[in-house]
């Protein structure tokens, strides 16, 4: 290719910028530029509301006015920093009462635990379609629900109840925390129906177990 002298004197001029440039400014050092949003780690969903009653509400006297030292959700949150805890538990509360409200409740969380059925069994309340209710609205909504089943008291169809829970919990897809699996004396309760706070803990940390099989990465994770 032939040059004219206007564009070798371009050229030229060109060269010797760059070379002076080079000579007198040194590259600036390479960092590490922010890694793009889709690609930085995600922060796991570790929420959980609590529906229920005076026992997952961990009361410490007969007329729920006073908690235990250490409530179910307080043993949650202590075992796994991970989660946060909604707690909408409700001394006295009933399945069939609680069901309608329910149905129009708004639930962020992701995962959503009911314990209900010690009430509803001492008075021999319908119990299983409001509870399946409940648990095909959680998964309407996109979450995952947890059903307890009942504790250890001394209600006379609390069998009945917690083998009713137990069925439609593995009818609907929801997961069974298995309360009635947790060992316990007659000493373990307050009055035939409340837990102790050594009783409340390991029902506590039962139902932890069955966070753990829903959401397993928020075990160690922390929030």
């Amino acid at each position: 290719m032939n040059l004219t002298h206007l564009e070798r004197a371009f050229a030229l001029a060109a060269a010797v910028l760059m070379a002076g440039c080079s000579a007198s400014r040194p590259l600036p050092p390479i960092v590490d530029l922010p890694q793009p949003l889709a690609a930085q780690k995600p922060r796991h969903d570790c929420s959980v509301t609590l529906y229920g009653d005076s026992i997952l509400h961990g009361v410490a006297d007969p007329a729920g006015k006073v908690r235990l030292e250490e409530h179910p959700a307080e043993v949650i949150e202590r075992l796994r920093p991970a989660y946060f805890v909604v707690d909408k538990t409700v001394p006295g509360d009933f399945v069939v009462y609680r069901s309608s409200e329910f149905l129009r409740d708004r639930i962020m969380t992701r995962l959503v635990v009911i314990e209900h059925g010690m009430n509803d069994a001492s008075q021999r309340f319908d119990y299983a379609e409001p509870l399946r209710k409940m648990i095909r609205r959680i998964k309407t909504l996109g979450k995952t629900p947890i059903v307890t089943g009942l504790s250890r008291a001394q209600v006379g169809a609390r069998d009945a109840y917690d083998a009713m829970a137990r069925r439609i919990a593995t009818e609907e897809g929801a997961i069974f925390a298995d309360w009635g699996a947790v060992g316990m004396t007659p000493a373990d309760l307050q009055d035939g129906l409340h837990p102790t706070q050594a009783y409340s803990r390991r029902l506590a940390e039962q139902l932890v177990k069955a966070l753990d099989r829903a959401a397993p990465e928020c075990v160690t994770a922390q929030r």
